[in-house]
C-alpha cells in the first residue's frame, strides 16, 4: 500500500528523533513510501536551507547522504499532467501543496501523512485520508 509524506513530516523525521521519525519508520517497515520529482525537489530545497543545513553539520551529516538514502526507500512514480476527476473539485489555499494529492491519487495511496494546514484541512480526497503524524500513529499502533 502506497502512502504519500509531505516535505515537512520528512524533515521532521531525519533531523530528530521523535512522533515523525516513528511514523516514517512505521511506513517504511509496511507500506511503500512514494514520491515524484516535484516532491523530490522540494525536499532536497528545503533540507539545503542554511537554517536546516546548519543542524546537520552539527550532527556531522551531508544533505546529499539525506537526499540518496530517501531516494532508496521510496518508490518513484511519473505524475502525468492529465486531469484528474477527483482534482476538480479540490480547493486549497497553497496551491504548492496539490502536488502530494496529485501523487497520492495517481499512486492508489491510501494516506497522506503532513503537518501541512492546508494539506490537512482536506481531510480526505476520494478514498485517500489526510492524516497528521499523531492520527496516523494512533491509527497504526499495536492494540495492547
Amino acid at each position: 500500500m502506497n502512502v504519500v509524506v509531505d516535505t515537512n513530516v520528512l524533515i521532521s523525521a531525519v533531523l530528530w528523533f521523535g512522533p515523525s521519525y516513528n511514523v516514517l519508520k512505521t511506513i517504511l517497515d509496511k507500506y511503500c513510501l512514494v514520491q515524484c520529482s516535484e516532491t523530490l525537489k522540494e525536499f532536497e530545497n528545503v533540507i539545503k536551507r542554511k537554517k536546516i543545513s546548519k543542524i546537520l553539520k552539527k550532527n556531522n551529516i551531508h544533505a546529499d547522504t539525506i537526499i540518496e538514502t530517501l531516494i532508496k526507500q521510496s518508490s518513484f512514480y511519473y505524475i502525468s499532467d492529465k486531469n484528474e476527476p477527483l482534482m476538480e473539485n479540490i480547493t486549497i489555499e497553497d496551491a504548492n501543496d496539490l502536488k502530494f494529492v496529485k501523487l497520492a491519487i495517481q499512486t492508489n495511496s491510501k494516506f497522506i501523512v503532513s503537518g501541512d494546514k492546508h494539506l490537512l484541512k482536506l481531510k480526505k480526497v476520494g478514498n485517500i485520508k489526510i492524516l497528521n503524524v499523531n492520527d496516523f500513529h494512533k491509527l497504526h499502533k499495536p492494540n495492547p
